[in-house]
Order: C-alpha cells, then sequence, then structure tokens
C-alpha cells in the first residue's frame, strides 16, 4: 500500500496528502471535495508555505522547546497537519469536524514505515 493509500485510510474525513521534499511534491486529493482548493495552489502551498512554516517553527523549537514535531494549520474549509520527515515533510488536510492532533501519531508511523 502507498503512503498516500495508508494515509487516506485512516478516516474518510482526509481531504488530501501530500509529501514534499524540495522542489518535488507528491500530492493526492480525495475525489469530490467541497470547497476544494486549486490544484495549484495547492502545490505551490507545499512547495513555498509549509516548508516555510516547519523551517521557522523548527528553529524556535530548537532554541529550548525540545524540536519540533508538527504544526496544524487552522484553514477556513479545513485543518491541516504538517509533519517534518527526515526529507521534507508529510501534509494531511482533514474537514473540519476532525482535529488533526487526533492522528498524529499514526501520520508519524506510517511515514516510518515508508521510510520517511
Amino acid at each position: 500500500m502507498s503512503l498516500h493509500d495508508e494515509i487516506f485510510a485512516l478516516t474518510p474525513a482526509i481531504r488530501y496528502v501530500a509529501r514534499g521534499d524540495g522542489q518535488q511534491v507528491d500530492l493526492r486529493s480525495r475525489p469530490g471535495l467541497d470547497n476544494a482548493s486549486a490544484d495549484e495552489s495547492d502545490r505551490y502551498e507545499e512547495l513555498l508555505v509549509n516548508p516555510t512554516l516547519l523551517a521557522l517553527a523548527r528553529q524556535r523549537g530548537e532554541i529550548d522547546c525540545g524540536g519540533l514535531r508538527y504544526l496544524i494549520v487552522g484553514y477556513g474549509h479545513f485543518s491541516q497537519l504538517v509533519v517534518p520527515v527526515a526529507r521534507g515533510h508529510l501534509s494531511v488536510a482533514f474537514e473540519l469536524a476532525v482535529h488533526p492532533a487526533d492522528y498524529v501519531q499514526n501520520v508519524i508511523d506510517a511515514a516510518a514505515r515508508h521510510g520517511l
């Protein structure tokens, strides 16, 4: 099973899953989403926004907070879990009715099973 499929299997409330590594982005969305972002918008989020947020939070976390485990961004139509991995990040968007923190360990475990 692919990483994306494994993460989508966690809950039907997952809107999309992305793996970003430098200029490479592998993004998949669940079909038939309400209020879906444009594919190009999602791609730029994974190329620019999420790596920048992670870099800032990681630098702060390494000062005296014990590092960075994950970020959660609350957008108007969904919440996004962003997890740093050895090379890049994983990004998982959830419907608003679900709290991403409830799935952090599952996402981290899936990443580890896939060598990330």
